[in-house]
């Protein structure tokens, strides 16, 4: 006779755990390799809905806030390898991307969990400013009060 409160098939600690991993976004994003990918299609919605936390950052060719991002983001996307996916989108070259993403300066960097949007940074920040954005989005929270930074308007 089986002992009391245990199924075929059922392990409360594999539950357990599956939940605590989800809870403290620990669990491992195969989208998520440490690198900064270009998207150069239509596949930018696609590439956001395989990642649970996704960071799209939307720029253009000549754009000195840009320019200045990319280390930026080279670093953090190497930090939160398997966590986060980073992409960037050059909104010169991808059909209609501001338009869909309501991109009305560049740089642009917006966060996506699960294919939703949960925040977006306009202009220029520090290291440590996107990394507490990116740790409170990941982490599950939405971030509030981030002002605009410095960008370069779109014409």
């Amino acid at each position: 006779m089986p002992e009391e409160g245990k199924d075929k098939g059922f392990s409360f600690d594999a539950l357990s755990k599956s939940l605590e991993s989800q809870l403290d976004g620990s669990s491992d994003d195969a989208a998520a390799t440490g690198e900064v990918h270009e998207m150069t299609g239509s596949d930018v919605v696609a590439s956001i809905r395989k990642s649970s936390t996704s960071l799209v950052t939307f720029y253009r060719d000549g754009c000195p806030f840009c320019e200045r991002l990319m280390p930026i983001l080279d670093e953090l996307a190497d930090d939160y390898k398997s966590k986060v996916a980073f992409t960037k989108v050059n909104v010169d070259r991808v059909e209609n991307v501001r338009e869909e993403f309501k991109v009305l300066g560049v740089p642009l960097v917006v966060a996506f969990k699960k294919g939703m949007p949960v925040g977006r940074i306009e202009g220029l920040r520090s290291v440590d400013e996107y990394d507490q954005w990116i740790e409170s989005i990941h982490g599950g929270l939405r971030p509030m009060g981030i002002d605009e930074g410095p960008s370069t308007r779109i014409e």
